[in-house]
C-alpha cells in the first residue's frame, strides 16, 4: 500500500493559550490562517491524487486538514482516533505535570536517536506508537494508496529514524501485507 504520509498544518496554539486551554483538551486548537494555507498548497501535489482515500487523526489540527485535503481532491475522508499524537503519559485524561513532560520529551528524543524504548517509562514508546498505527492502516488494506494525514512522532515512529518532519510536509511510505503478517519497508 501506498502511504503519503502528512503531518498537519501550523497549530494556533496561542488561541488555546489565551483561553487558558490545558491538558488534552488543547488537542482542540485548529489550524492558523499560514496552517490553512500550507495544507491548501499542498493539497495540489500531483501526487495525492493517486491515493483513493484520506484517513487522519481525531485531533483538531489533523482534522482540518485533512478536511481540507479531503475536498480539494474529492477523496472520502476517514477519522481515526489511533491515528493520535503521542502520548507524554498512557492515561491521556490526567493532567499532565510540567516535569513529566519534560522528562517523557527528553526519553522520547532519546529513544528517537537510538531506537531503544526506555524500559517501564509512563509515556508512549514508540514502538507503542507504531503498533496502534499500524493496527489501524491494517483496516485499510483494500485501498492501494491513502493520504494519512497525523502528527510528527507519528510519522518518525512508521520511518523509523529521527527527522524533523515539517508541517504539511508529505512523506510517501510504502506499507506491504503478507498473508497475516505485515513488512515494512
Amino acid at each position: 500500500m501506498k502511504l503519503y504520509l502528512i503531518r498537519h498544518g501550523e497549530t494556533d496554539w496561542e488561541l488555546m493559550s489565551n483561553r487558558g486551554v490545558k491538558g488534552m483538551a488543547a488537542s482542540l486548537a485548529p489550524l492558523t490562517e499560514i496552517g490553512r494555507l500550507q495544507i491548501a498548497t499542498i493539497a495540489n501535489d500531483f501526487r495525492l491524487e493517486e491515493a483513493e482515500a484520506v484517513l487522519c487523526s481525531s485531533y483538531a489540527r489533523a482534522l482540518e486538514s485533512a478536511a481540507l485535503i479531503s475536498r480539494k481532491l474529492n477523496k472520502p475522508l476517514f477519522v481515526e482516533y489511533d491515528l493520535h499524537e503521542w502520548l507524554p503519559q498512557k492515561d491521556p485524561l490526567a493532567e499532565i505535570e510540567p516535569e513529566l513532560m519534560e522528562k517523557a520529551s527528553e526519553g522520547l528524543s532519546q529513544e528517537l536517536m537510538t531506537q531503544v524504548p526506555i524500559e517501564a517509562a509512563p509515556w508512549e514508546s514508540l514502538q507503542e506508537v507504531r503498533d496502534r498505527v499500524i493496527k489501524t492502516l491494517v483496516r485499510y488494506k483494500q485501498y492501494s494508496s491513502l493520504i494519512v494525514v497525523t502528527h510528527a512522532v507519528v510519522i518518525s515512529s512508521l520511518l523509523g529514524e529521527k527527522r524533523q518532519i515539517d508541517y504539511a510536509e508529505i512523506v510517501p511510505y510504502e506499507l506491504k501485507f503478507e498473508v497475516d503478517e505485515l513488512e515494512l519497508v
